[in-house]
């Protein structure tokens, strides 16, 4: 709440005028419009409307002490029986037998059922239900490798021979320049020989690693500087052995 020193000041209290009590302009002992409920039984609300009863207002067909003709509206012959019953004379359905009707019996077969089953089970032909198995051996790609292998090795081989067109365009015949003019391409017997003496350093240099690489604690620079060298020369063949052994041209300096 905010201060103000204008709450200091009393206020008068003003008494709100009472508004005039409404009056409906209809009578209210009248009975309702169209409401029959309380209408029935001894207790009867008071206001409830009312059910006037017409002497014209019949449910059924006329009966003869009011002298009233209606237009015949039903299709089906009807008529009474000597009872004064109200039946159908155009019924269609069959009646119920009654108890002195009795149904008729003795109806017997010199059929035997058991035997007659038997007899045709064993007399039919069995059925010929054609064979599913597939022969292999028929078929006409038997033993030959599939579509799709021809398909990609064909596409591995052209990949092949545009990264070799590639790399003979833009070194050696693309570019002419002091660097073009010293390197020359690697035979592949030059590889693998080149491949094998690597991999022999690298047994060499494997060797002298394990024996120092138990040592957890390295007491001395040497021991460190030692265990971090041999660790490089083995990445380093590593990664030479790996750029050795991909696929393509192998270009070197003369």
């Amino acid at each position: 709440m905010n201060e103000s020193i204008y709450n200091l000041v009393t206020k008068e209290y003003e008494i709100p005028k009472k508004q005039p009590i409404h009056k409906s302009m209809h009578d209210p002992t009248a009975n309702v419009t169209g409401s029959t409920f309380g209408c029935f039984g001894t207790s009867r609300l008071l206001g409830a409307g009312s059910v006037p009863k017409k002497d014209g207002a019949l449910f059924g067909p006329p009966k003869p002490e009011y002298n009233l003709t209606t237009k015949q509206t039903n299709k089906r012959d009807t008529s009474t029986d000597s009872t004064g019953r109200f039946t159908y004379s155009d019924k269609r359905k069959d009646h119920t037998p009654t108890l002195e009707e009795k149904p008729i019996y003795g109806i017997k077969s010199n059929k035997d059922f058991i035997v007659a089953n038997a007899v045709e089970a064993i007399l039919q032909a069995p059925k010929i239900v054609p064979s599913k198995e597939l022969d292999y051996l028929k078929k006409e790609d038997y033993g030959k490798p599939p579509a799709y292998l021809s398909k990609v090795k064909e596409e591995i081989r052209r990949e092949n021979d545009m990264i070799d067109r590639y790399v003979q365009e833009h070194l050696n015949g693309g570019y002419q320049g002091p660097e073009s003019d010293r390197l020359e391409e690697l035979s592949e017997d030059e590889r693998q020989e080149l491949i094998i003496a690597l991999k022999k350093k690298w047994e060499v240099i494997n060797n002298r690693f394990q024996r120092i690489s138990h040592h957890v604690i390295l007491d001395t620079a040497g021991q460190v500087r030692r265990k971090e060298q041999l660790e490089n020369e083995l990445q380093q063949l590593e990664d030479d052995i790996s750029k050795l052994e991909r696929h393509g041209p192998l270009l070197i300096k003369k």
